[in-house]
């Protein structure tokens, strides 16, 4: 099939922009160059990259009388990378999306895109089940050479987005027409399962669940699976404490922002010095509505909601590690491991090896493991939340 049959069957879709937080610079692509660029690349080498991603996508060979229809829409803007959606439709009525990540200028992003990719394929080898799967990179011909990658599209998983203006902060699925906060419940599930995720990739590094680094699908009786969408960087193999002070540095919930980043923050923060911090952090993204935020922020400060999700996001960091090593240990024994993961981060903390995490004092370690050892060590399941937090409520999520 020649270059001029092929590209009659592709539609484009160039949407209005719906999530892009910072203003362009001069050196990006715009979105016409980018279509540009992607139409050479779809078509060059005889349609090589789109035959390999549909190959990959519907695990069988795809010849190119079989295609009738190429849609490819502008999906969503991030800082660094644009990411479209493609529709193939072929004759026999089949229908199947893939993912594109383009790079959005040379440089920086270009070498994020391209590390990407390569992250992306090596954790997927190592554990498929917890991140989507790369096809297919290439380099569009354009500004020196911009990196383009397919991508497995997960119709109905949606981005989730950790949001800090609710409940001491929750997760928003962050999709257009679908938007939803989730609950603290079920924010506290996510949480835990997604820790537990950074367990089963140790070496990935610069997660941010503010970026849409993870996306959720929930099953109609209310569990929700994960899915890693990008690897920013992968580090050599690290000890337990260095993969354990590097999720400490992934999570966060609302009073991060009000830390100076060395020291948990002040439960008890005047109300001058709290909207202070508080309208800081709100003004980029909100701008007027930022201090009406920032004072309902104060009452859920007031209400102790903001400290109640930190301590729950403690306990479920190590319960995330528990659920991590139950995967190859009986109960008992994984609660062991836990332990011994878990003091051997504070022993390094405590030596000066590894840094202070500012929301995680490693003198509460000890206390924690002690009162959620029963739990752990004798059932053969997850352990429940521990006593003092509320327990789930009929409808609430449960990730698996």
């Amino acid at each position: 099939m020649d270059r001029a049959m092929l590209a009659a069957k592709i539609v484009w879709n160039l949407q209005e922009r719906w999530h892009l937080r910072h203003t362009p610079t001069a050196h990006e692509l715009s979105i016409q160059d980018t279509v540009r660029g992607l139409q050479q690349l779809l078509l060059g080498a005889q349609g090589a990259l789109l035959a390999h991603t549909l190959q990959q996508a519907l695990a069988r060979p795809v010849p190119w009388q079989a295609l009738a229809k190429l849609e490819i829409s502008l999906y969503q803007e991030g800082m660094d990378q644009r990411v479209w959606r493609g529709l193939a439709t072929l004759t026999d009525g089949t229908m199947q999306p893939f993912g594109m990540i383009v790079a959005r200028a040379p440089g920086a992003s270009s070498t994020l895109t391209e590390h990407d990719f390569h992250h992306l394929h090596t954790l997927s080898t190592r554990h498929a089940r917890y991140c989507v799967r790369p096809y297919v990179l290439g380099t569009m011909a354009i500004a020196g050479g911009i990196p383009a990658y397919t991508v497995e599209w997960l119709e109905h998983h949606k981005e989730l987005v950790f949001e800090i203006t609710r409940d001491g902060g929750v997760f928003l699925v962050n999709a257009p027409g679908a938007q939803r906060y989730c609950s603290p419940q079920e924010s506290r599930q996510i949480w835990r399962h997604l820790v537990e995720i950074l367990w089963w990739y140790p070496d990935l590094r610069r997660v941010n669940v503010q970026a849409g680094d993870f996306i959720g699908l929930q099953h109609p009786d209310g569990r929700m699976a994960l899915k890693l969408t990008t690897a920013r960087e992968l580090v050599p193999a690290a000890p337990p404490a260095a993969t354990l002070h590097a999720i400490l540095r992934s999570v966060i919930t609302a009073s991060g922002y009000l830390s100076n980043g060395q020291q948990p923050f002040d439960r008890r923060m005047p109300h001058t010095v709290f909207l202070h911090r508080m309208h800081a952090v709100l003004q980029r993204r909100f701008g007027p509505r930022a201090a009406s935020l920032a004072q309902q922020q104060w009452e859920l400060l007031q209400q102790g909601v903001l400290a109640r999700q930190e301590d729950w996001l403690k306990e479920d960091c190590i319960l995330a590690t528990y659920d991590r090593l139950r995967a190859e240990y009986p109960a008992a024994q994984a609660w062991q491991e836990t332990c011994q993961y878990w003091s051997q981060y504070a022993r390094a903390v405590q030596s000066g090896s590894l840094p202070p995490s500012w929301w995680f004092p490693t003198a509460e370690i000890p206390h924690l493991l002690q009162r959620l050892a029963p739990a752990a060590s004798q059932e053969g399941t997850r352990p429940p939340v521990s006593p003092g937090s509320p327990a789930p409520q009929e409808g609430d999520a449960h990730v698996v």
